[in-house]
């Protein structure tokens, strides 16, 4: 979230004048409940309210505000109620429920009560590191015993953490040995996984305005990739670039698509491009297949660009091979360009987007390039059991978006998702726990069984 500098200056003047006597409290993921306490003069005691304050009978609501002064000032948390707060019992909650994406880096921060109603979190926190935490507040109370948890909106008390390594980076754990490691990368906000022939580990494509940077996840090694010129009468989009890359790159070539209409061939040695096909209405997405040899592409069915989508499978100089009209329909307001994924399962069968519901779990057809066949994808591993545990972590009713979007590691044991809090956490299958890794970018497992995720903007595609 960005903020005003008048925001900043404003939080400034409150608390300058009680900024001196202040002390950092040292936490930690690994014993969140046995943090040291405040060092010299408390930050905060508990505040009995006084005989004129009102007790309001509305339920108890915080309001959880961040900001980030503008400069490299830090981060700061401001907390306010419309009752006056127990403040021992919020201080406890934020102890007892914090999680760091690294246990080694202590969560450093100053309590500054303005009011019974108003807290000031200030986080001392180094801004050039890949670091992120999470804490919730649920826990916490009013001075007269009420509770500011919510059943109905039960994330409206968590808050996420987040620093950045500078022009981003790409990190890797194990989520059982613990051990980290982090590449070097680009901030962006569209990181696309690329197959290769050489490596069953992928790259990802971290896209740019002028230059591309193709990154292999095991050897850190990039590749840079020039923008081409804007396409004349090229389509607009939604997602912010005027290329679109296919999920595969062949050694020496690939294929593009360029302002979400000319498909063209490109050399990945001296970046020069040929052009294969011109399509007459908006592309929605395309992927090409394992040989290289066909391009599946997806366009718009109608003018107005809505959710249907007609599917044209293309030969390696730009013929058309097979196309079917509304093979694929994803809910979406009208006029609006997005990213429809696709891929090629193996040589005959294409994984189509759809709408998720209860009868298409993952929201993906599989279908038959040859025959035009189709149905519906399932996954035996995502049972009763997980959608339970999953739900009940998440306070959420049954959120088929979720399930869609678990990845799973390559013994199956572990499924990553992105939480309903922005937070990238982990459900162990065996021991039905969930741990937090971080905020971020969720890609995917490696074939070593740790797991990927990238620290490279605030709003990032995958497809």
């Amino acid at each position: 979230m960005r903020y005003m500098t008048a925001i900043v200056l404003a939080a400034a003047l409150l608390t300058g004048c009680q900024a001196a006597d202040k002390k950092a409290v040292d936490n930690s993921s690994s014993a969140p409940s046995t943090a040291s306490p405040t060092i010299g003069s408390p930050t905060a005691t508990s505040t009995t309210p006084s005989a004129s304050a009102s007790s309001s009978m509305e339920e108890p609501l915080l309001y959880i505000e961040q900001l980030k002064s503008i400069g490299g000032g830090g981060q700061l948390i401001q907390v306010k109620s419309n009752s006056d707060i127990d403040q021992n019992s919020l201080e406890q909650a934020l102890k007892n429920s914090l999680q760091t994406s690294d246990p080694e880096t202590g969560f450093r921060y100053t309590l500054e009560w303005e009011s019974p109603r108003f807290l000031q979190i200030r986080l001392h926190l180094d801004e050039s590191s890949a670091w992120s935490g999470t804490f919730n507040l649920d826990e916490a109370v009013t001075a007269d015993g009420r509770k500011y948890a919510s059943t109905e909106q039960p994330y409206r008390n968590s808050v996420v953490v987040r620093t950045q390594a500078g022009e981003g980076s790409l990190l890797f754990q194990g989520i059982t040995s613990g051990i980290r490691r982090v590449v070097p990368a680009w901030n962006t906000g569209w990181i696309k996984s690329i197959q290769t022939p050489k490596s069953v580990a992928p790259s990802y494509l971290f896209y740019g305005q002028e230059k591309h940077h193709l990154v292999h996840a095991l050897t850190g090694e990039a590749l840079e990739i020039p923008a081409f010129p804007e396409e004349k009468e090229a389509y607009g989009n939604d997602y912010g670039y005027q290329e679109m890359y296919s999920d595969r790159f062949y050694g020496d070539f690939t294929y593009m698509i360029s302002g979400n209409k000319t498909l063209y061939r490109v050399d990945l040695k001296d970046f020069t491009r040929m052009k294969l096909h011109v399509f007459d209405m908006p592309v929605y997405g395309m992927s090409s297949s394992a040989d290289g040899k066909r391009i599946a592409v997806l366009t718009a069915h109608d003018e107005f660009i809505g959710p249907g989508a007609d599917l044209a499978v293309l030969d390696q100089k730009g013929k058309i091979l097979h196309s079917r009209e509304n093979a694929v329909f994803l809910s979406h307001s009208d006029g609006f360009l997005f990213v429809y994924p696709l891929a090629w399962a193996d040589d005959s069968y294409l994984i189509l987007p759809a709408d998720r519901g209860e009868n298409n779990t993952l929201g993906q057809i599989r279908y038959n390039t040859g025959s035009g066949d189709s149905s519906v994808m399932q996954d035996q591993r995502i049972t009763v059991q997980v959608q339970q545990d999953i739900s009940e972590h998440e306070r959420q009713q049954r959120d088929d978006f979720l399930f869609a979007e678990l990845h799973w590691s390559p013994d199956n044991r572990f499924a990553a998702f992105k939480s309903g809090t922005g937070a990238i956490q982990v459900y162990d299958t065996q021991e039905r726990t969930f741990s937090f890794v971080a905020a971020g970018t969720l890609l995917d497992w490696m074939p070593d069984g740790t797991l990927a995720w990238a620290d490279a903007g605030d709003h990032v595609y995958t497809f």
